[in-house]
């Protein structure tokens, strides 16, 4: 019997690891349900994930599927793409930082419901406080960062639109820098 065929730019397939691919399957599909440019309004595709991380249609089928794990590099891609750190794809879910992640992500579906989303809904513990569904400094820069693989035009454009959407929540406009991303 000869061993399970391997696409390169995916890690080994080996017995020993379906939890470890159905634990990045699991995380990679919930990533791709609910971050998406609002500008398109829908999911990304497997083949705008491909074409973003320099990966086949098919290998971004495997990952999402379970059937293999990706490369440390790539793994890396497409934390970079939707926001997230790597390890957001395989921690457990007790993990602090996935539940920060989940979340998140519970709260921009809450958010797309058009339900109200307070403080506690963003993060665990501490006084609400006006504005609490917003997003603080840290985390627009986290969002900026997942930007980053976007050309510079759309870059700047994602950057004119958190400014427009501060002013128009009357949020203290801060000077941004001009990052070279």
């Amino acid at each position: 019997m000869s061993p399970p065929q391997q696409h390169p730019g995916e890690g080994p397939r080996t017995s020993a690891r379906p939890d470890a691919a159905q634990c990045f399957a699991r995380r990679f599909q919930r990533l791709q349900e609910v971050i998406y440019p609002a500008d398109v309004g829908r999911p990304y595709t497997e083949r705008e994930i491909a074409e973003a991380v320099g990966m086949s249609v098919s290998q971004i089928s495997n990952l999402r599927n379970g059937r293999s794990v990706p490369r440390a590099d790539r793994a890396v891609a497409l934390a970079t793409l939707f926001g997230v750190r790597v390890e957001y794809f395989f921690s457990p879910d007790e993990d602090p930082y996935a539940r920060d992640v989940e979340a998140h992500l519970r709260a921009i579906e809450q958010e797309r419901r058009g339900e109200p989303v307070g403080h506690r809904d963003r993060a665990a513990g501490g006084p609400a406080r006006a504005g609490a569904g917003l997003l603080d400094d840290d985390q627009v820069r986290q969002i900026a960062e997942g930007v980053a693989v976007l050309p510079r035009d759309m870059r700047e454009t994602v950057g004119a639109l958190v400014d427009q959407l501060r002013r128009a929540v009357g949020r203290p406009h801060k000077q941004r820098e001009r990052k070279p991303w």
